[in-house]
């Protein structure tokens, strides 16, 4: 008779199964149950005009980031927003000069100050806008409509988690421009810091809603001529 195996042996043999399992999939991948999902779902593109923040007066708010780098930023949250069937298509990557602020602006919250030192000239319409700054606190954030992120955000690591800070931040704050609350399972893409990005279907369900309303209607030429197809 074969002898029992000891509960730690068993345990550690589990724990190197699911280290392979979450290996295989690789970095930056959405899970296999997403990866079915997103077959059935038909694709929503959102525009983004994306803004590299430049400022000599504030240092926090210019960015080092490069165009190579924005595109290669949005490949990934592409990858990571694929299980909602989401495709987010950059319209123009602008280098967006920081307003200088009053006193009295200069006494707000963060959030209003770097909200305020955006142009609002310079923000697109019918879009997203996505500010890239050098530092603020946290990693990035969805208020009053703007999306802000560092360039030099960190993440803790978990299991399957995105490669890189930058790609999962950014999809994590568009999470929010597209309606989700966070959610503290650290695996989830609207838990906070960390590098997990799964959504689960109600989150799918209601990101879809709000990305729909970006869609542009089909012309009344196209319409009429397949109608007369």
């Amino acid at each position: 008779m074969i002898p029992p195996i000891p509960p730690a042996i068993l345990r550690a043999l589990c724990a190197v199964l699911i280290f392979i399992a979450s290996a295989s999939r690789g970095f930056g991948e959405p899970p296999t149950k997403d990866a079915k999902d997103e077959t059935k779902l038909p694709v929503l593109t959102v525009p983004v005009r994306v803004h590299l923040v430049q400022s000599k007066a504030t240092p926090a708010m210019h960015t080092t980031m490069t165009e190579a780098d924005v595109r290669r930023v949005f490949g990934k949250v592409n990858m990571v927003w694929s299980q909602a069937g989401i495709r987010f298509d950059i319209e123009s990557i602008v280098r967006t000069e920081a307003a200088v602020l009053s006193p009295e602006l200069e006494a707000k919250e963060e959030f209003t100050r770097v909200n305020a030192r955006i142009p609002k000239a310079s923000l697109g319409t019918a879009m997203l806008n996505v500010c890239y700054v050098k530092e603020v606190k946290p990693n990035g954030f969805f208020h009053a409509g703007l999306i802000v992120v560092k360039d030099t955000a960190s993440l803790r690591p978990v299991e399957g988690g995105i490669d890189e800070p930058l790609p999962r931040v950014t999809s994590h704050e568009i999470g929010h421009a597209l309606s989700l609350p966070h959610r503290q399972d650290r695996t989830n893409l609207m838990a906070s810091g960390t590098t997990g990005f799964s959504l689960n279907d109600a989150e799918v369900k209601a990101a879809r809603e709000i990305a729909a309303k970006f869609q542009k209607p089909a012309s009344a030429g196209a319409a009429q001529a397949d109608s007369t197809k």
